[in-house]
């Protein structure tokens, strides 16, 4: 009986899971409005996207949508994905198939305006029972920022892929049975038994990764250790998140990249997008006689904006949180609703705030902080932030080759701001780090002991970021990349550098962890593995991950981060090189807007409710 509760659990989850479903099925679709045939639509202009298939099929663009179910049936056909069986057959192998269920979304060019309906067959993987490995790795949002840094000061060449259907590459790894989808028009009574994975699936991801982790080391490229789904080959690098794929290379090895890519559409159905200039939701655009290259989320703001019903009715505000403003519990119980209608913006924020808005950070940690019961100021607090982006969204992180002081490629900055939190006494700490001029990582976040003095909050703090230090310097020894300096970590605090650097240290401290990170920076430091130096607070990029600032000394932060304000130029976008000249034999295909093509991941938000 031990693991009965763990079983009742499990039960629960899916019946709940099943039932939030159906009940959504049965919802009335929301209100559209006419569209005409012929005309170019906007995103601001189109109704929302089906959520379920009676919505679908009370849609205003219901032909184009079921034209798209259709050519995703015959293309999961064409791949071998299942094979049609009678309804007992699951009965006897002792399985529960798995209902289907469709994501329907809209495909938009680089201005936001309709290009192409898209039906992505989904299981329903929130309804299954396995015991696979479902873990897969995926490419961190602060190595994608190196690679673009990278690309930038060595004014390297891109292309990017995107994987059609990439799930179906893999093998299905255990006997699933799933329900024909709506819309299906073959034989009835049946079910399909599973030859290759599908979304949805839960252990799908994984075995994707899995294959095409192998397919590229049969290519001769090698995993960087400790870092996920980026691969060194000897002639380029190679990155990927899901089914995106990007690789990066000097213009001389050209025939060799072009040699990778006719093996690798050999082996897999791809669509070649041109220059990276769409990954994650992130735009891209580059410079290259000036060696500037951007990465703006105006898009993603729009979307968010636009979803949230955010207007700035006037007001414009200069700073994402009022400095000295300070948040505190809810005194009264919010509703569920309230509940929910905040995690999902303050959700939407964070995404913003960890990828490329680190202006941000700090007003997303401290709204993280009341999720579980926000107030209406609280929800005020998050509109601001919203409101902030809204007229901000231009923000653009710059890698500038030219403007690298050589002495300062690579930089670091702690800080922490002591026992600022007025319910628990917690400090907030955190730490930035630059390359070639533009951040690459970063983190804002609240301390999780409650420290005696600033000292030791800025102790706590300076060991969180020479973890992460000593972390990128072993990476960029892993590339290959010489930073041609001595890197450092810069901290504001005269004391804390006396006790770091000191062989004689004064430091006591009644906190035993404290005093184990006191000894371990200090040993880093001694070794050579990490370098501190003094900086005054007005000058640390890292001041304004731990506090609210005014106006004025939020524009030095920005700053200091290296953001910059500027509408995106399409003709920023060079295309002489290489890379966009590509032999349409190897390709298969012309390039299509990377903007078009969207992640598949993206497509998948709410495929499995």
């Amino acid at each position: 009986m031990e693991g009965a509760p763990q079983a009742f659990h499990a039960a629960f989850g899916v019946f709940a899971a099943a039932r939030t479903y159906y009940e959504a099925e049965d919802s009335p679709p929301p209100p559209t409005k006419e569209l005409l045939p012929g005309t170019r639509y906007h995103r601001d202009q189109l109704p929302p996207e089906p959520k379920f298939w009676h919505h679908m099929m009370k849609h205003p663009l219901k032909e184009g949508f079921l034209e798209a179910v259709q050519t995703e049936i015959k293309a999961l056909q064409n791949k071998g994905t299942w094979k049609e069986v009678p309804a007992s057959h699951a009965n006897e192998a002792n399985k529960v198939s798995i209902p289907t269920t469709w994501v329907f979304k809209y495909k938009f060019d680089d201005h936001g305006y309709l290009t192409k309906l898209k039906a992505r067959l989904c299981a329903r993987g929130d309804l299954q029972n396995t015991e696979q490995n479902t873990y897969a790795a995926t490419l961190a949002i602060r190595i994608f920022r190196t690679m673009m840094a990278i690309v930038a000061y060595f004014n390297l060449e891109t292309r990017q892929y995107d994987a059609v259907n990439a799930f179906a590459n893999s093998d299905i790894d255990e006997a699933t049975y799933i329900q024909p989808p709506q819309g299906w028009k073959g034989t009835s009574g049946i079910l399909f038994l599973l030859l290759r994975a599908l979304y949805g699936l839960k252990q799908s991801p994984a075995l994707w990764f899995q294959h095409l982790s192998s397919s590229l080391a049969e290519l001769g490229f090698q995993r960087i250790p400790n870092t996920e789904c980026l691969f060194l080959h000897e002639h380029m690098m190679l990155f990927f998140f899901v089914d995106d794929i990007a690789v990066i290379y000097e213009a001389r090895y050209t025939k060799e990249v072009e040699e990778f890519q006719t093996k690798l559409f050999k082996k897999y159905e791809m669509r070649y997008l041109g220059e990276v200039s769409w990954f994650l939701g992130i735009r891209i655009t580059r410079n290259r006689s000036t060696r500037q290259l951007r990465l703006c989320q105006d898009s993603y703001i729009d979307k968010i904006t636009s979803k949230y019903n955010i207007h700035l009715g006037g007001r414009k505000p200069i700073a994402p949180m009022i400095s000295g403003e300070t948040l505190v519990k809810n005194s009264e119980q919010a509703t569920a609703q309230q509940i929910l209608a905040y995690q999902q913006i303050v959700g939407s924020i964070n995404f913003a705030a960890v990828t490329t808005r680190a202006d941000i950070s700090f007003a997303a940690s401290k709204l993280s902080e009341f999720l579980t019961n926000p107030s209406e100021r609280h929800q005020a607090a998050a509109v601001r932030v919203m409101q902030y982006l809204a007229h901000t969204k231009f923000y653009s992180i710059v890698y500038n080759a030219m403007a690298t002081d050589p002495h300062t490629t690579f930089i670091a900055s702690s800080d922490a701001s002591f026992a600022d939190d007025p319910a628990t006494r917690f400090s907030s700490q955190g730490y930035g780090f630059k390359l070639f001029n533009g951040l690459i990582d970063w983190k804002a976040s609240k301390q999780k002991t409650v420290t005696m003095s600033s000292t030791e909050a800025e102790l706590l703090a300076a060991t969180a970021a020479a973890r992460e230090f000593i972390w990128w310097k072993r990476f960029f020894e892993e590339i290959t990349l010489d930073l041609g300096c001595q890197p450092y970590i810069e901290v504001d605090n005269l004391q804390t550098i006396r006790i770091i650097k000191s062989d004689n240290s004064q430091f006591t401290s009644k906190l035993r962890h404290v005093d184990i990170h006191h000894h371990w920076l200090r040993q880093e430091t001694r070794s050579g593995n990490v370098s501190v130096r003094y900086q005054a607070s007005a000058k640390i990029l890292a001041d304004g991950l731990t506090k609210a600032l005014p106006g004025l000394r939020h524009k030095e932060f920005l700053k200091l981060l290296g953001l910059q304000n500027e509408p995106p130029n399409k003709d920023l976008n060079s295309h002489s090189n290489a890379a966009s000249k590509i032999n349409d034999s190897a390709a298969g295909s012309p390039p299509i807007s990377a903007h078009e093509a969207q992640n598949d991941e993206e497509e998948l938000e709410g495929g499995d409710a």
